[in-house]
């Protein structure tokens, strides 16, 4: 009886949350369908164009369905969460889970139980992974000295490796934590970091499009009705804000993928333990342009690796001037 009225909230609080993120991709399905759709409204020689340039619209068309695509398969990719490497630990080596302290995972904001994984799924993980691991697995990837109650998530009791941080969203540890995206209604994290770059890409060369269509039929000097200029330039100026918009962003997420930083690390690196001290313009996790780049966009093949914290020699080192051999070598982020 206490175990289902534990479980009670935390249905709740799943289904709550559910009903919030379909409504949000709602949201972007019906903006999408409104500002494309008003492009063939607003240009009285769009039909035109569709028979003599069969190959524009064509493209423009292909770049509406690969941005959705790329929405809905971002927003229901996983992240990477720790739990998942629970699951994946008996296979792969350096990713162990304390269970026994995810047992006791409760929320502290209300006193009730809410863990992502029901007991049942604990006792099982139990018996696949050992115990002991996943402590002497961090003590390894955290600096000499570095507390153990710095490690422990404080909602969740799993002891978290570097770079992870608990989504109250999600009510998950995520690893390699970017931020949660309340439009795509998941996190960002290992998993689909490069994916998100993908449809902010996308999503930008869409608005691009789009707008100079719009800039086109607002300059056609042929009969129509007021109003469709009215409209157009209203949508025009709204479009014009999220471009900018997604092009910061874009700009922003392609910074830290050169440089292996997150948006969460850029944000709070003054108050995340193993960062405190670092010169700011050492970027620790950072290994080159190139091979940053590589582990941007192939992390979601290579499976949970985890990245220890440099020590405090190499840090100093990389605080040193650059020299042409480290601009040669792409070694300057």
């Amino acid at each position: 009886m206490a175990s289902s009225s534990a479980a009670e909230p935390s249905s709740r609080l799943s289904d709550r949350a559910r009903r919030s993120s379909l409504g949000l991709r709602f949201m972007v399905l019906l903006m999408h369908v409104l500002f494309v759709g008003a492009v063939f409204i607003l240009d009285p020689t769009l039909d035109w164009r569709i028979h003599e340039q069969p190959w524009y619209i064509g493209l423009y068309g292909v770049l509406v369905l690969l941005t959705l695509v790329q929405y809905f398969y971002t927003a229901g990719s996983s992240p990477g969460y720790v739990i998942d490497v629970m699951r994946a630990g008996s296979m792969m080596h350096a990713t162990f889970v304390n269970t026994a302290a995810l047992s006791k995972q409760s929320n502290s904001r209300n006193g009730n139980t809410n863990s992502p994984t029901s007991h049942a799924q604990l006792q099982k993980l139990s018996t696949m992974i050992p115990t002991s691991s996943w402590a002497h697995m961090v003590m390894d990837l955290y600096p000499p000295g570095s507390s153990g109650r710095d490690w422990t998530c404080t909602y969740c009791r799993v002891v978290q490796p570097p770079r992870t941080r608990h989504c109250h969203d999600c009510d998950k540890c995520v690893l390699q934590f970017d931020h949660h995206c309340i439009w795509l209604g998941t996190c960002i994290g290992k998993k689909n970091h490069c994916r998100f770059w993908w449809y902010i890409f996308e999503e930008t060369i869409l608005c691009i499009w789009t707008a100079a269509l719009y800039i086109e039929s607002l300059r056609l000097d042929v009969d129509k009705a007021w109003w469709k200029d009215f409209v157009g330039v209203i949508l025009l100026a709204v479009l014009i804000f999220i471009l900018i918009f997604l092009l910061l962003l874009w700009l922003f997420h392609s910074y830290i993928a050169l440089t292996n930083q997150t948006t969460y690390e850029v944000a709070r690196r003054k108050r995340i333990f193993y960062l405190r001290g670092v010169p700011e313009r050492v970027h620790p996790f950072s290994r080159g342009i190139c091979r940053n780049l590589y582990d941007f966009c192939c992390s979601s093949q290579k499976g949970y690796i985890l990245e220890a914290v440099p020590p405090s020699e190499e840090l100093e080192a990389r605080a040193a001037r650059y020299t042409c051999r480290d601009v040669i070598c792409c070694r300057c982020c």
